[in-house]
């Protein structure tokens, strides 16, 4: 009797797996919201493909996006499948797209905002940033503006009166270097490259965010439900194993030390009202 009920709940499993894969398209086509052209994303994530196809049983495709809009409209026409976004591109995918369904998230460590400013400035906390002028990178970054905004915000700083903001993206540090600006608020990653540049003592960290939420992994509407969870748990059953196989290539050094977790919408919340300042 006991015998018959494990070969009836492994043959259950079996065929409910059978069901989820099944319900997976033959190809999938995934994007990189931060990739551009087919040849850096192939280069990027060839390992990590191959990786998803011994797991899944399907073929994985590259669709090049390059930023947010092109990723959001291509989620809305079905012309791709899976998307790694940002925290914040996920909150906009989840406004504009109706019936996205995250997979799982990569956790980044050292993925917060800072502001950073000369330390013989007169700035030594958040609230001497008011009537100051503050470099920040490009529009929508999560730690490079968004938070940033955020964080001026909470503190009671008027974003129109109060400060002066320059978006500069890559010259945000050596407008700091410079003189051009008083502080620059830009994400934790920066700051050692740029005392080890600078020098020790020069700059400090006056203030800094709470940490972010992970970078999900996100299937289209059109995907189903089950396909998903199928994904899910093959993403999940050696989460570390295919974190390494995104490190391989040393295209992505900021997932050095990440996690692979489960998506709790609920965390991009702080992304969702940070963005309502913009």
């Amino acid at each position: 009797m006991k015998h018959s009920l494990l070969k009836t709940t492994a043959l259950t499993a079996a065929l409910t797996a059978t069901t989820a894969f099944a319900a997976c398209p033959d190809t999938l086509r995934f994007a990189d919201t931060g990739i551009e052209g087919t040849e850096e994303l192939q280069m990027t994530y060839q390992q990590f493909v191959e990786e998803v196809q011994d797991r899944l049983g399907v073929n994985v495709e590259f669709f090049p996006v390059g930023n947010r809009t092109t990723a959001i409209n291509a989620l809305r026409f079905n012309q791709v499948d899976i998307v790694l976004a940002g925290p914040s591109e996920y909150v906009l995918m989840s406004e504009h797209v109706e019936d996205i369904k995250p997979i799982s998230a990569v956790v980044r460590p050292e993925y917060y905002s800072v502001f950073i400013a000369p330390t013989d400035s007169d700035i030594q906390s958040i609230d001497d940033l008011k009537g100051k002028h503050i470099a920040m990178k490009d529009h929508g970054s999560t730690t490079g503006h968004i938070m940033p905004m955020y964080m001026l915000h909470q503190q009671g700083i008027d974003l129109d009166r109060d400060v002066r903001i320059s978006l500069l993206d890559g010259a945000r540090m050596q407008a700091l270097a410079s003189g051009e600006v008083d502080a620059v608020g830009t994400g934790v990653r920066d700051f050692a490259p740029f005392v080890a540049q600078q020098g020790e003592g020069k700059y400090q960290i006056v203030a800094q965010s709470q940490t972010m939420p992970g970078d999900p992994f996100v299937a289209g509407p059109h995907i189903a439900q089950q396909c998903v969870d199928f994904i899910q748990e093959k993403f999940m059953q050696d989460a570390d194993g295919l974190l390494q196989a995104i490190l391989a290539p040393g295209k992505r050094d900021k997932y050095e030390g990440a996690q692979m977790i489960s998506v709790d919408d609920a965390v991009y919340d702080v992304v969702r009202e940070s963005y309502s300042l913009l």
